[in-house]
């Protein structure tokens, strides 16, 4: 028969201590208690503490109570077992006013004059806690209560066992003697001498151990403190005496660490960072977070480079209420050791304003101090040097008037390399104004409506100003009416179009190269058609076949633009979508004059089970007129031919795991343009490998040469040991443009990469003897549940190798 009766301070003084709850009634019932007695004999072992009380709770990966937590652990596929708790990490408690406890005892004793006990096998049960002991007792004052032998506390992935538990019911305060712990969520367990609750938002743990790896003898590695103190007010943790070992070795000592123990925003040090380069020695960082106010923070690292000196890094990142949100960050070091003594530094400035839901502006502003300074000093092994540093401003209008579109903004350049001529560098839009509109139906009648009017301003310093390139405003507008007519097996798309180009020259060219008034303005108007259509057949069987054959055709009438200044145009580069293109330029200085007419076709073969087994493109343009609008005045070869030659795209996916591809481009008289060939293949163990050949003709205002190979691979070795790789050959100035080999061993608490890097700057000159690749070998060890010290390798090959993410994911999760 089973008794109920209240007895509330009891459960509450326990669950209090585990989770700061309290506990509205429960039932006590020793005649029921045998059979769960038993069962709890068979689970937990009296050996205590030992190894005996980790072991119950990690179990097999792949046993049928890890993988229901699948979804809850950060267990990879590099530790064997899983923890698992009484309580999953997913299951909330019940709210402390509408919690209710059921307990369970081989005996139990209430007296109202002395001391209340529950003795063998005490199991307090609420939705989302539970409490076991070998006795319980309160005295009669119910103030003071006490849980001894084996005293188990469990609630959300989180599990203690202790050997007494003493708590104060009115002060809420209290002690845990010889405690572990298990964090099924984070992998994490350890041990204190004492865990004291000193109030009911501070926690203090003596003697305390704390580790991810899996519950050995001897962890690979334990961080181990003499005090550690948690405040749940502040959000803060504090250690002091804190060691960091490895096996019985302590690697790093810590007298006092400040920690986050919630996702507040908290004034602390941040993981440092260390590496070693050979043109700046030893590296070491050491970001300190300010927590200035609720809507702003910064963020200082002081730095040291061996080779070159102390530096300064700063990040400052604000929200406001009504003005945007905004980051602003840059770096100092004076007196580089290295770069002759001068000081290097950088700026950035980015905000972001939604002034309502159809307005917004945003600040776009940087500087650097030089064109080597990204690849000296930035931390960051992705970041490229660009030429030109945008500096700009924009209003942005979308989301009012149904298919319009417009933007303002003032834009100009920093050009890093102090040799580019004045002439060479890009102009300034001083401003620039953009608007789009289209409407009616894309299954019909469509209209569209371009507008794009510029001032572009250029300052010439550097030579004679009289050739100096003209400045001025460009007026663009572009009209079209197109009616797309679509079905299943078919498509016609015919386009009446007309476009005009209106230039105002400023005073300054006026004046500079004494223009008369007659060519002060240039003004040109062009109609032009378009007619795009094609058919698709297809064929179903053991496989699915596709054929579509394209025709595309394009007139625009020859408008004299020799004397027409050229702001920011340039030729469009050969590919096969370029063929069904009326624009042979990229910008709007040129209208170009169009008779040609471009055939396609393209195949496809699907499998069973879904692979395109084949797809393969052919096209080719055929010119009814020579091309005489061009960008430098004077016709080339190319505008007279009467067709290009054959543009070829095929790829394959060969199986799940192999694909390759290649592109080829040739002019009319069977010279090769350019090509590529790129094989991809990954395999189910983690193996990845990518190879690539790309080829470009250098050809006369057209394009550039290009002439590189590369190649990638991950290879798995032993157990969780990899060889990664990467190549960049330029066979156009035969060197290497980067090498990248390492190794990379992963377990389940802890991972290590060593690799060794040779690469050159973006803006480097491979071809100048003095300009040497710049080389750094790397260490990266991280401890899991601490987070690691660097993470450059992961991030070079995730931009470097083609499908490292995928690999990676499956390599860590198989």
């Amino acid at each position: 028969m089973k008794h109920q009766f209240k007895f509330n301070p009891l459960a509450t003084a326990i669950l209090t201590l585990l989770c700061g709850s309290s506990v509205s009634s429960y039932a006590a019932s020793p005649a029921s208690a045998e059979n769960d007695a038993e069962q709890l004999k068979q689970t937990i072992s009296e050996a205590y503490p030992g190894q005996s009380f980790f072991e119950q709770y990690y179990v097999d990966k792949s046993s049928p109570e890890a993988q229901q937590r699948a979804g809850h652990q950060l267990s990879s596929a590099y530790c064997q077992g899983a923890w698992v708790t009484p309580i999953a990490p997913d299951v909330k408690a019940v709210p402390s006013d509408q919690a209710t406890s059921t307990v369970t005892a081989d005996y139990g004793h209430f007296d109202p004059n002395g001391d209340s006990i529950l003795e063998g096998n005490v199991i307090i049960d609420q939705e989302g806690r539970q409490i076991r002991a070998d006795q319980i007792k309160i005295d009669k004052t119910q103030t003071y209560a006490n849980a001894s032998g084996h005293v188990q506390m469990a609630q959300a992935g989180l599990l203690s066992q202790s050997d007494s538990i003493n708590y104060n019911l009115k002060t809420q305060q209290g002690d845990l003697s010889n405690s572990l712990y298990i964090a099924e969520q984070t992998h994490a367990h350890g041990s204190a001498e004492k865990i004291s609750r000193t109030s009911a938002q501070t926690v203090e743990l003596k003697n305390a151990t704390y580790s991810t790896c899996p519950p050995d003898e001897k962890p690979t590695w334990k961080i181990q403190a003499n005090t550690i103190k948690l405040n749940q007010e502040t959000g803060r943790g504090e250690t002091t005496g804190t060691k960091l070992y490895v096996k019985d070795v302590p690697v790093m000592a810590v007298p006092y660490f400040n920690f986050p123990i919630d996702d507040r925003r908290t004034t602390g040090i941040l993981t440092p960072s260390f590496g070693f380069t050979n043109d700046g020695g030893i590296e070491l960082g050491v970001p300190v977070y300010l927590n200035l106010a609720p809507n702003y923070d910064a963020t200082l690292t002081p730095r040291y480079i061996s080779a070159r000196g102390p530096m300064l890094e700063g990040e400052f990142r604000y929200l406001t209420e009504n003005y945007g949100e905004g980051m602003i960050w840059g770096g100092y070091l004076p007196s580089d050791k290295k770069y002759d003594d001068q000081d290097r530094k950088d700026l950035h400035i980015l905000h972001k304003w939604d002034l309502n839901q159809q307005f917004s502006t945003n600040v776009d502003f940087n500087y650097a101090s030089d064109k080597d300074y990204f690849t000296d000093l930035n931390n960051n092994p992705n970041s490229k040097t660009d030429l030109n540093l945008r500096r700009a401003w924009e209003l942005n209008y979308k989301n009012g008037i149904p298919g319009l579109k417009a933007q303002l903004k003032v834009e100009n350049f920093q050009t890093l390399d102090n040799t580019v001529k004045d002439e060479d560098r890009p102009y300034a839009r001083l401003p620039q104004f953009l608007l789009n509109y289209k409407h009616g139906s894309p299954l019909g009648l469509q209209y569209e409506f371009n507008h794009d009017t510029a001032y572009f301003k250029k300052d010439i310093s550097d030579f004679n100003s009289t050739s100096a390139e003209p400045s001025g405003t460009r007026i663009y507008n572009d009209f079209a009416v197109r009616y797309n007519y679509l079905t299943p097996w078919s498509f016609v798309i015919p386009e009446v179009s007309v476009r005009s180009i209106n230039t105002f020259y400023d005073q300054d060219t006026i004046n500079a190269q004494n223009i008369n008034s007659s060519n002060e303005r240039k003004s040109t108007i062009v109609p032009q058609f378009t007619l795009d259509t094609g058919l698709t057949f297809e064929k179903d069987g053991k496989f699915l076949q596709t054929l579509t054959p394209r025709l595309f055709y394009a007139y625009a009438p020859y408008k004299n633009q020799d004397s027409s200044p050229n702001f920011d145009t340039t030729t469009a580069s050969i590919n096969y979508d370029q063929l069904f293109s009326p624009n042979r330029f990229y910008g709007h200085d040129r209208l170009e004059d169009n008779n040609f007419a471009s055939l396609g076709l393209s195949y496809s073969l699907f499998d069973s089970i879904g692979l395109e087994r084949l797809k393969a493109s052919v096209g080719q343009s055929f010119y009814f007129e020579d091309r005489r609008v061009t960008l430098n005045n004077t016709s080339d070869e190319f505008d007279r031919e009467r067709r290009t030659g054959p543009v070829v795209n095929v790829s394959s996916q060969l199986s799940e795991r192999f694909r390759v591809s290649a592109n080829g481009a040739w002019m009319s008289n069977g010279d090769n343009a350019q090509r590529d060939v790129q094989l991809y293949y990954t395999g189910d163990k983690g193996n990845l490998y990518n190879i690539g050949y790309f080829n470009r003709r250098y050809l006369p205002n057209r394009q550039d040469s290009y002439d590189q190979a590369v190649a990638s691979f991950i290879q798995p070795v032993h157990n969780n040991w990899r060889l990664v790789g990467h190549a960049q050959y330029d066979l156009d100035n035969n060197v290497a443009r980067e090498y990248l080999l390492g190794v990379n061993y992963e377990s389940c608490c802890w991972g290590v990469s060593v690799y060794g890097r040779s690469y050159y700057n973006d803006l480097d000159n491979v071809n100048d003897d003095s300009v040497k690749p710049k080389r750094a070998i790397m260490a990266e060890f991280t401890l899991k549940g601490l987070g690691g010290f660097n993470n450059k390798l992961a991030s070079l090959l995730e931009t470097r190798v083609l499908g490292f993410n995928n690999i990676n994911q499956n390599w860590t999760e198989r």
